[in-house]
């Protein structure tokens, strides 16, 4: 025990009150340790959780790549012979998994609703529908990779691996689409055989780098990976030497092939895939779960730490406590004046274990902001490998500001332009293109990794690219950069995609929309509020012009008159070229245009090749949504209208009425009544004498067709054959016909109607296809001497004998022996100098000369027909004699025979050759 003086006591209270401010600093610190552990703890547990968020995204890519490869595969099966049903089965059940995952995807809204679009569409419409399901998986599956892969240690070589792998199954399915599209014709069309070049062209280029890429991703000891980078090289290598084949020999194509080794391809493509796909995702989960784990041990150490600290300071604060009791009791021992007191004060340094603790506190503190430190050295690290990737890329690549300003380029960037700094986005992007550049930017910048495909202009040059924005983690750095952009140039696909739309959608010779590009065009404006017309031109005997003028000059025509149309509807309609003289035009609104200006406009005088060639055309008109709602009841409508358009011998224009549709539809079951009736023989042959005027003698019979229908009783001719025509059933009709008109003859043979010609009535449809002549060439050889006893007519129509197949198919009978004569001459309109050029050996004047309400005024005009004939030295038959005086008139003109009601109606073959016997009997001895 020692007597401590009044100055110690005074300096022991100064430094114990100081040691006491000083602890209780450390235990304010202690606590600010604490928080900061927990939001360290926070921050690191959301990054670790990131982590396995993003490997998790990553691996909901494989049920994208299940369904795709599915769709595919299903594509590809169709080319076999046989349907594998099962394929389409799971292809639909893929699809549905996919529509069942997709509201649970984190994408944005638009790649999402794209999507779903597209597999809806699969789903109702099959894959006969015009989808882009394998476009709008590839922009989702983009979105949802490229985002997460920059928390990939192998950033660079994985962005390489996957954009190839999602570049290559896009068009690994449009190829199927296209070769499925091929499959079903007999023959490629000129618009396959393209897209099945341009198929040839890229798949071989994609396969290169997707190759090279796989290679630098899978390891050396994994044979089983490489075994599939074999198989893929091979496979692509048999796939393109097939469509080489089918490329020179579209006849013999092997499809069955091509889909076998599509199937192999994409089996060992897809297994490569998905083992990358679920390395990464593994990768990130792992780390995540590193990062978590290192975390929440970090944090229980450094507070285990800091509350060893906190106990430490306060036994300290309470140790300090009890010496300033003690020297407050010293003190009060002293101001009460006594000299002497009880109590022991230690002389010792208590400092020491004070500030032991607040440099354990701040080193805590350090430490823990030194991790910190090291964050974000990873992230320049990772930004780093991302510009050595950009540097070295040979496509263009961009570094952008959060106000979409230029920064930098790569190499192939500063090859393309000069500038590569000051630049604004909008100098760069073509003005039809910037607003979805700058959404797609936008969402970018939110931290949603885009695709889009966009015009760039270089030095005046349009390149069209496929561009990545990548977005930089915490948007900006020192650098400013906030985006990358990644071009890939699509410049000579997209070309050669355009001159392929081209074809399919606009017809080469005129430059107007064809038949597919107008009928979406006529879609659109069904769906669109505003009322509108469709006006259908096709020009009367094309044929004729080719004939006389030639191709050339029809081609120049046809030029020549979708200019007109162009030029007459400048913004008030859309023409389109939908056959090979048929026209059409989709006007805007209704009640415009004048559609007897429009036929005057159309049918003025055209110059080719500096001759002037006169015109007559057909219109048909029909208005929407009026009298149609759909684009094949509007095409139909306009259709029947046109129908009625031709019949009309000026060929005006003509609106379509509900009383034609209900007309056609008639038409329509009496084509399939028709069909039957060929093969249950309702079908007969009534036969009218034919006499000769200068003796009264039965010169021959015209075989009539007749038809008993047993409900409609007998049909008249003129409705059912041109039923017949349309449908190409006059074959079949003709050909009955001239069979039943042999086996009349055959029969006839050795009775008293022996001596007659039997004439028969061929259609023009026969005489084009040509099959008629083959037939009757059979007929010559099964009966020998038939063609003398047979006569063929041919019902004279406008233009019809300027149709070269027309006039070699009645040459080649001509020379087989056969008579040949026209029907109903006066009402077609034939040229005279055809007339002298046909191998006819009669003419039939229509009964309308002869019967008709000017029948009396037709004599000059009757006179000079057959004048005509004797000079061409034709004989002459008059039809419609139903008065004797008729006949006597005629035979006083020089006509040689009469035919009519006057001498008999159409009868049987056996009420004919009853009234053959009559007829004679009553025949004067002369």
């Amino acid at each position: 025990m020692r007597r401590l003086s009044p100055v110690f006591i005074v300096e022991a209270f100064r430094r114990r009150s100081y040691y006491k401010t000083f602890s209780w600093m450390i235990a304010i610190i202690g606590l600010l340790a604490l928080i900061v552990a927990c939001q360290h703890l926070t921050k690191t547990l959301e990054e670790g959780y990131r982590f396995k968020e993003s490997g998790n995204m990553i691996a909901g890519v494989t049920p994208f790549n299940h369904a795709e490869q599915e769709v595919t595969r299903n594509y590809f099966s169709s080319l076999r012979d046989t349907a594998d049903e099962t394929q389409t089965a799971k292809a639909e059940q893929a699809l549905a998994q996919l529509m069942d995952r997709l509201p649970t995807m984190q994408v944005t809204q638009t790649a999402r609703e794209e999507v779903e679009t597209e597999i809806k569409k699969l789903q109702r419409q099959g894959e006969e529908s015009n989808h882009r399901f394998f476009t709008a998986a590839t922009n989702l599956k983009s979105e949802i990779i490229f985002n997460q892969l920059v928390l990939s240690k192998e950033t660079g070589s994985y962005y390489n691996v996957f954009s190839n792998l999602i570049l290559m199954e896009e068009q690994l399915g449009k190829a199927a689409q296209v070769l499925k599209t091929a499959r079903q014709k007999d023959e490629p069309s000129s618009i396959d055989r393209l897209r099945i070049q341009q198929m040839r062209i890229d798949l071989p280029v994609r396969q290169e780098s997707l190759i090279k890429a796989l290679y630098d991703v899978v390891p050396l000891q994994d044979d089983a990976g490489r075994r599939s980078i074999a198989t893929m090289r091979e496979e692509m290598d048999a796939f393109t030497q097939t469509l080489d084949d089918l490329l020179r020999a579209p006849e013999a194509a092997n499809y069955t092939a091509l889909s076998s080794q599509a199937e192999r391809y994409e089996a060992s493509m897809y297994r490569l895939y998905n083992q990358e796909i679920n390395h990464v995702a593994t990768e990130m989960q792992d780390r995540g779960n590193q990062i978590i784990r290192n975390a929440w041990i970090l944090f229980l150490a450094t507070v285990g730490v800091i509350f060893g600290l906190l106990l430490l300071t306060w036994s300290l604060l309470r140790a300090f406590r009890q010496d300033l009791s003690l020297l407050k009791g010293e003190a009060n021992t002293f101001a009460e004046d006594r000299r002497q007191s009880g109590y022991h004060v230690p002389e010792r340094n208590d400092f020491q274990p004070v500030v032991q603790a607040f440099r354990t506190m701040t080193a805590i503190i350090a430490g823990l902001l030194d991790h910190n430190d090291a964050k974000t050295k990873e992230i320049k690290q990772k930004k780093a490998e991302i510009e050595s990737l950009f540097s070295q890329n040979m496509d263009p690549i961009l570094a952008l500001s959060s106000d979409y300003t230029i920064l930098s380029g790569n190499e192939r960037f500063r090859q393309l332009t000069r500038a590569t700094t000051d630049w604004t986005i909008e100098e760069l992007i073509h003005p039809a293109d910037l607003n979805r550049m700058r959404r797609a930017l936008r969402r970018a910048l939110e931290g949603n990794s885009q695709t889009i495909r966009c015009k760039m202009l270089f030095d005046d040059t349009i390149l069209n690219m496929f561009v990545n924005v990548i977005h930089v983690p915490k948007k900006e750095d020192d650098t400013g950069i906030a985006l990358y952009l990644s071009c890939h140039d699509e410049t000579d696909q997209f070309r050669r995609e355009e001159r392929i739309t081209q074809l399919a959608l606009y017809d080469m010779l005129t430059g107007l929309l064809n038949r597919n590009g107008f009928e979406q065009k006529m879609t659109d404006a069904l769906k669109a509020p505003q009322p509108g017309e469709l006006v259908t031109i096709s020009v009367r005997q094309f044929r004729r012009i080719n004939d006389i003028y030639g191709h050339a000059a029809g081609d120049q025509l046809l030029k020549d008159l979708a200019n007109r149309l162009r030029h007459h509807f400048i913004g008030t309609g859309q023409a389109a070229r939908i056959g090979g003289d048929e026209f059409a035009v989709l006007v805007a609104q209704q009640d415009i245009v004048d559609y007897q200006r429009l036929k005057q406009v159309i049918e003025h005088v055209y110059e080719i090749n500096g001759e002037f060639v006169n015109v007559s055309i057909s219109m048909s008109m029909v208005r929407y949504p009026d009298d149609a709602v759909a684009v094949t009841s509007l095409l139909s409508s306009v259709d029947i209208a046109m129908q009625h358009a031709k019949q009309q011998t000026e060929g005006g224009p003509v609106w379509f009425e509900p009383w034609m549709s209900a007309e056609y539809l008639e038409s329509v079951v009496l084509e399939g009544e028709l069909r039957d009736a060929i093969e249950k023989n309702e079908l007969q042959l009534f036969y009218q004498p034919q006499i000769n005027l200068a003796t009264g003698q039965v010169d021959g019979c015209e075989a009539l067709l007749r038809w008993f229908h047993p409900e409609r009783g007998m049909i008249s001719p003129a409705i059912f054959i041109p039923i017949a025509e349309r449908s190409m059933l006059i074959e079949e009709i003709g050909m009955w016909v001239v069979a039943e008109t042999v086996r009349q003859v055959e029969a006839w043979k050795e009775t008293e109607l022996g001596t007659l010609r039997v004439s028969a009535n061929l259609s023009v449809k026969e005489l084009v296809s040509g099959r008629i002549v083959d037939y009757l060439t059979d007929v010559r050889n099964v009966h020998p001497g038939i063609e003398q006893r047979m006569e063929l007519e041919i019902t004279e129509s406008f233009g019809v004998f300027s149709d070269s197949r027309v006039f070699d198919a009645l040459q080649t009978l001509h020379q087989m022996g056969y008579r040949l004569a026209i029907d109903d001459f006066g009402t077609g309109y034939s040229s005279l100098s055809y007339l002298s050029r046909l191998p006819i050996q009669r003419l039939k004047i229509d009964r309308s000369f002869i019967s008709g309400p000017d029948a009396c005024s037709n004599a000059p005009l009757i006179e000079t027909i057959i004048k005509l004939a004797h000079t061409l030295k034709y004989d002459v038959v008059a039809e419609g004699i139903e008065e004797p005086e008729q006949g006597e008139h005629l035979r006083v003109l020089g006509c040689e025979y009469a035919q009519g009601f006057y001498y008999s109606r159409p009868i049987p073959a056996d009420e004919f050759r009853i009234w053959y016997g009559k007829y004679h009997e009553t025949l004067l001895p002369e």
